[in-house]
This record gives structure tokens, sequence and C-alpha cells, in this order.
């Protein structure tokens, strides 16, 4: 049986489905969404990315730049791709910090408080060498939801946002994973991306003090 899939833009009535890609995809390998590690007690990871969408607060695609895809009218997978911001590779846009804490209803002080944490969780740099921008389109947050993986969705989304860049004549295109992610790495191999720089291990524990398995970032030259 042939299932009918399309790609369509997303809208802000797709958030809450968007904030779930967006934690599904902050999870590999480590099985662990980093945003838990700098939120209060009793907010959660996916209320607060739900948040920051609403906000037009990431730095890594907010709403209107993701492509979502449907198996059957049914929201199955999506990529976020956009133009990368210069200024600020880290994930959040802190002068959007009052509309976060608005929908999450926290006072200033909690907001402040978290702001102060995110800042030294990336080393007090708003532009850390390992997330400088490798291409001037970046795909972002790849995610199949749990009960539709297997089928190549994954691929099938990233494909279009590569189709994306390229009608907007974009010369390369730029992703990139945690290192150990091997489901990622397949994918984004088999369609092209070819790896640029990776940071190791050691580069974590040197410059952060952390035990992280470090990333590698990929390009693939669209025009």
């Amino acid at each position: 049986m042939t299932v009918e899939l399309r790609t369509r833009k997303a809208t802000y009535a797709d958030i809450p489905f968007l904030a779930r890609i967006v934690y599904e995809a902050s999870l590999p390998p480590l099985n662990h969404c980093f945003w838990g590690d700098l939120l209060p007690e009793g907010t959660s990871s996916l209320a607060f990315i739900e948040a920051m969408l609403r906000a037009d607060a990431s730095n890594w695609g907010n709403a209107q730049d993701f492509l979502i895809l449907e198996a059957e009218g049914k929201p199955v997978a999506a990529a976020a791709g956009y133009t990368p911001n210069l200024e600020d590779y880290c994930p959040l846009r802190l002068s959007c910090m009052e509309a976060i804490a608005h929908h999450l209803n926290w006072s200033s002080e909690v907001a402040a408080a978290f702001s102060d944490r995110y800042l030294q969780y990336w080393g007090g740099n708003c532009q850390p060498i390992f997330l400088a921008p490798q291409a001037p389109w970046i795909i972002e947050t790849v995610a199949v939801v749990p009960e539709a993986r297997g089928q190549g969705l994954g691929k099938t989304v990233v494909r279009a946002l590569l189709e994306a860049g390229k009608a907007q004549q974009y010369s390369h295109a730029g992703i990139m994973i945690i290192n150990g992610n091997n489901t990622a790495l397949r994918t984004y191999e088999s369609v092209g991306f070819q790896p640029y720089q990776t940071f190791y291990s050691a580069y974590f524990w040197d410059n952060y003090q952390i035990d992280f398995p470090g990333v590698t970032k990929f390009t693939l030259r669209l025009n």
C-alpha cells in the first residue's frame, strides 16, 4: 500500500507539533535534552520549547522556518531550514526572554536566573567556534515522530529543504550532528552531505570542562 506523503510550510498553529519535533531532535544520541539542565523546577523542556517558538526566540528555526511532512494528512516529521544568525550562533535569542517568560508565567527573577544559567552554559559566548555556521542555508532539528520511524521520512524532509535552499539560490547547505548519532549520519550522507569539520570530545573538556562526545558539521553544494 502506497502512503500519500506531502510537505507543507509550518504555521503558528503547528507549534505544539513543532515543539515535539524539536524535543525529539534534541535527544539522540545521549537520550537527553540539554534544556532540562537549565530550566527551573516545574518547567518541562517541552513547555519551554513551545514558549520559545511562540516568542519567535529561536536562532535555529522558528515556526515559519519549518517544513512539515505529512503522511495521509497527519504530520509525522519536520525540520527547519533558515539563514543563520551571524551575530548569535546559540539556539536562544535572549532578547525575547520577556516574551518567553510571559508564556511560561515566569517572574522576572526566574527569567533572569535562567538567562544567567544559559549564558554560563555556552561559556558566556554567543559565538562559540563549534557552532559557527558553515553554509548560508542551515538545516536543523530534523526529527520523525517515534511511531513513524524506519520509513525514510527524515530523508524525505531533508531533501525537500535542500530543494528549498536551491530555489533560493543558496550555494551550500549545512547540517550538524552530535558525534555518535549514527542514524542521522547515515541519513545525511545518503542525500550527499560530506563532513566539513569535527570537534571531538577533548575540545569540550578543554574549553567547557564537560564530558560531551563532540559535534560534526557537514556541507553539501546546492548550486
